[in-house]
């Protein structure tokens, strides 16, 4: 697992990278016109930040699995160890023996006194009982190995039986513990067949939610094939409606006075036409939106039904452990009778449970951490499902709109009809307007394309994405397949070990028995040595007796033979055994030589990847570059389209006022007519007023002799002579006083003639003043200079547009060559993980290999330990 290599980008790479895209973000934070690619440019980085997270995630859990794994192996290579090295300690062991049973007896006291305190103190005795466990299981393991060696006493078989009396206290105790263990862990049971009914619950309402939710959706794909229907409907009367105004196209010289008010009412139209095709393409989207959802709420609900089934799964799991536990207690509570066994299944109790008790943890811990993430999928669903209704309610809102909209066209449609009809000799002017808008159609239908070509790469993008999370998925699952396998592995090593253990047991005893067999017949061979020399001495004094010893010589030249042969069959043996050995270890080397290889491969796999990294740079560039020669086109013809605008809505403003003023300058110049008319009889009247000054001062002055001889009379009697002048005095003072009263009314005539003479002027005043403001024949001259000005953009606006396309295409075809080498990258990783699953394999076999060799190799001159490792005395 060493020689696994990475393949995500490190962290100084990813450190530049970074800087670089902060330096370009500054760079296209200066230009204004750079915006939309660097909101795309940031959320492209922001994925590939994203992504960059989630692999180095996976890599430091890939970690995480192998150290744990060589934690596993290491612990695995000290029990074998400790178990190789048994011999040396037992005289450390037996004094520690006596020191763990005083502890015991100390502990017993203090329990008899602090019986109280059980409940503060029941961790720290289980601690301490499994050391001791641990403590007393070693030396017995040691002690029956030294008493399989050596002769037995009856002194020592005492001492045993005394030994194993204390012990059975011990294991009592141990009993009783094991007893509190197996009531927690039916307590769990409990919580978790609790949290099993709890899950099965959710699991129902998820179902009738998600049969709710399908119901729906077959409920909108209904909606939206009536409103695609409406829109065929509205189309074809679009077209009907085009072609009834080619064929109205001849008669256009009669509505110059009308040019306006129509083109007005078709710009109304076309914005009306523009929103509702603005509109179909929000329902086609918000459809599209409703239907990834839909698959995103199916996604997400088979995943909830495999999280369910996994669940049950592993509710089985710990059903059958449980049942195996109750079996293990049963068996361990009937043989408490012989303690020799009892001590080897104690241990494999202890060793079982405390497995079984970490699995039981991280099932509860799996299965909590389960039901909150199904608790939480169940919030986001009921979210989804919230949004998915005000999305629905949102387009019948939009398909009454839509009705609304084609009624009020239908009746539209209706009264043009009416209306052309009545007036076809009125259609002179609007041809051009026709083809202005039918170009403006043209060009909202590219644009239409255009968002339907971004739209397909945002889709692309989107199942690019979905590709990739597929992969991750892969990834996460081959990780936990591979950890499953090792934990499987795991427990198969334990089974070996205990193999090889109990193997070992044997092999030493067969060992042992065949030692001591060599040395008898080492014996046997020495006696008969020393009888062939006594014979050979005694031949001369025995000769009568030398065939009988003869055949006793025989005799024994023939086992002497026999044992010979066992012993060259031994060495054969082992040297067929190191031959096997040298096999292995050429293997061994053979397999470091692929490893390398493959190392090499990946080395060169990295270099290429770099390389397809580094394309990627520089056609990122290119894209940026072409992207803002865009930007800077579209943004010259949004400025052109403003200008032209601009210049048409002021051209007509400057018509308007024009009207207006001719329409004030008629109406001043009546009035000064009337003025000037007026302004003639001012003179007759003048004339009229000084002679009625005269008349007035005349009558004045005879109203004072009047008065004055009125106040002296001449004559008493003056009525006498009065007779005859009353009435002509009476007929002049009337006419004093209906002069005077008509001088009255003229003086106040000719005071308000005067004010209203003076407001005239001013307003002539400021009339002259407005007319040196306002354009005179020269702009008029002017008006076709600027036509052939806006004639020359429109052309500039066109060749802009045709190199606007051409730059999309070019646009497109890097983008096709960016999906091509995201392709090659995703090819590249699936071989690389292929690779990294081939080299498993091979080290699983290797792993293997080296356990049967371990299994097989028996040497009297090496120690083994379970992975198959030599051990040099």
């Amino acid at each position: 697992m060493q020689n696994q290599v990475d393949l995500d980008i490190d962290t100084g790479q990813f450190d530049t990278m970074e800087r670089d895209f902060q330096e370009v973000l500054r760079d296209l934070g200066t230009d204004q016109n750079l915006e939309r690619f660097r909101s795309e440019f940031d959320k492209l980085y922001r994925s590939l930040k994203i992504i960059h997270e989630n692999q180095r995630r996976l890599i430091s859990k890939c970690r995480e699995y192998n150290a744990e794994i060589s934690q596993n192996a290491s612990k695995i290579q000290t029990v074998l160890k400790m178990t190789a090295d048994d011999s040396a300690a037992i005289q450390q062991l037996k004094t520690q023996l006596e020191k763990a049973y005083k502890v015991l007896e100390i502990q017993q006291e203090r329990e008899e006194k602090h019986k109280q305190k059980i409940k503060i103190q029941e961790n720290e005795i289980k601690q301490l009982l499994c050391h001791n466990v641990d403590n007393s299981i070693k030396p017995l393991n040691k002690a029956k190995r030294q008493n399989s060696g050596q002769t037995t006493t009856v002194h020592e078989l005492l001492q045993r039986k005394q030994e194993l009396l204390k012990e059975k206290e011990i294991l009592q105790i141990q009993v009783f513990g094991t007893r509190s263990e197996n009531q927690s862990i039916l307590d769990r049971i409990k919580s978790l067949e609790t949290s099993k009914e709890s899950v099965m619950k959710e699991y129902k309402i998820l179902q009738q939610q998600k049969a709710e939710f399908e119901e729906r959706l077959q409920k909108d794909e209904e909606a939206k094939n009536v409103t695609q229907a409406e829109l065929e409907k509205i189309k074809r009367d679009f077209d009907s409606l085009k072609e009834d105004e080619k064929q109205l196209g001849n008669e256009k010289k009669k509505l110059k006075s009308e040019i306006e008010k129509v083109t007005l009412q078709n710009s109304v139209k076309t914005k009306e036409i523009e929103n509702f095709k603005q509109e179909k393409n929000r329902v086609e989207k918000e459809l599209k939106d409703t239907r990834d959802k839909k698959d995103s709420v199916v996604k997400i609900n088979e995943q909830i039904e495999e999280k369910i089934k996994d669940t049950r799964l592993q509710i089985e799991l710990f059903e059958t452990e449980i049942e195996q536990l109750h079996q293990k207690i049963s068996e361990g509570e009937e043989k408490k009778k012989r303690m020799s066994e009892l001590v080897k299944e104690q241990e494999e109790l202890a060793e079982r449970i405390e497995e079984e008790k970490q699995l039981a943890n991280n099932g509860l811990n799996q299965l909590e951490d389960d039901i909150q993430i199904e608790r939480k999928k169940a919030t986001d669903d009921r979210q989804v499902i919230e949004d998915l209704r005000r999305a629905r309610n949102i387009l019948q809102k939009e398909i009454d709109r839509c009705d609304n909209n084609n009624k009020k066209i239908e009746e539209d449609f209706i009264a043009k009809q009416k209306y052309l009809s009545e007036k076809q000799n009125e259609l002179g002017g609007l041809q051009k307007k026709i083809d202005y808008l039918n170009k403006k159609i043209a060009n909202v239908e590219k644009e239409t394309e255009q968002q339907c070509l971004q739209f397909s790469q945002a889709q692309t993008k989107y199942f690019h994405s979905l590709d990739e999370i597929k992969l991750k998925d892969s990834l996460i699952s081959e990780f936990q397949k591979k950890n499953i396998e090792t934990e499987a592995k795991l427990k198969q090593q334990q089974n070996l070990y205990e193999t090889v253990r109990s193997d070992r047991n044997l092999y030493s005893k067969n060992y042992t028995e065949k030692q001591q067999e060599i040395e008898k017949m080492r014996r046997s061979y020495k006696i008969v040595n020393h009888q062939i020399s006594q014979l050979k001495e005694e031949i001369e004094a025995k000769g009568n007796a030398l065939a009988k010893e003869h055949l006793e010589h025989k005799k024994k030249d023939k086992t002497i033979e026999e044992q010979s042969r066992v012993l060259e069959k031994y060495k054969t043996d082992i040297d067929e055994k190191a031959e096997k050995i040298n096999k292995y270890i050429k293997r061994v080397d053979k397999l470091q030589f692929t490893i390398k290889d493959e190392e090499q491969q990946i080395q060169n796999l990295k270099e290429e990847f770099e390389l397809v990294v580094a394309e990627r740079d520089i056609l990122s560039t290119q894209l940026i570059r072409r992207i803002s020669e865009t930007n800077l086109l579209y943004e010259k013809i949004k400025i052109n389209e403003s200008t032209l605008k601009k210049g048409e809505q002021q051209y007509r403003e400057r018509l308007g006022d024009i009207q207006m003023l001719k329409e004030k300058i008629a109406d001043y110049k009546r009035e000064i007519k009337v003025f000037k008319r007026e302004a003639d009889t001012i003179k007759d009247l003048e004339g009229d007023i000084h002679n009625l000054t005269k008349e007035l001062t005349e009558e004045k002055l005879k109203a004072k002799a009047l008065t004055e001889e009125l106040e002296n009379p001449m004559n008493v009697h003056r009525w006498r002579k009065l007779e005859a002048t009353d009435s002509e005095n009476y007929e002049l003072m009337t006419k004093i006083h209906s002069l005077q009263k008509r001088l009255i009314q003229k003086t106040e005539e000719v005071v308000i003639k005067e004010k209203v003479v003076e407001e005239k002027e001013k307003e002539l005043k400021a009339l002259k003043d407005e007319m040196k403001r306002k354009p005179g024949l020269e702009d008029q001259a002017m008006i076709p200079y600027y036509q052939d000005s806006l004639r020359q953009k429109e052309e500039q606006m066109k060749a802009m547009d045709q190199e606007l396309s051409m730059y999309q295409s070019h646009i497109n075809e890097y983008k096709l060559e960016i999906d091509r080498i995201n392709k090659e990258l995703q090819r590249v990783k699936q071989k690389y993980f292929n690779q990294k699953k081939r080299e498993q394999q091979q080290r699983d076999l290797r792993i293997q290999e080296e356990q049967g060799q371990s299994i097989q190799v028996i040497l009297p001159e090496k120690k083994y330990v379970g992975g198959g490792f030599a051990l040099q005395k």
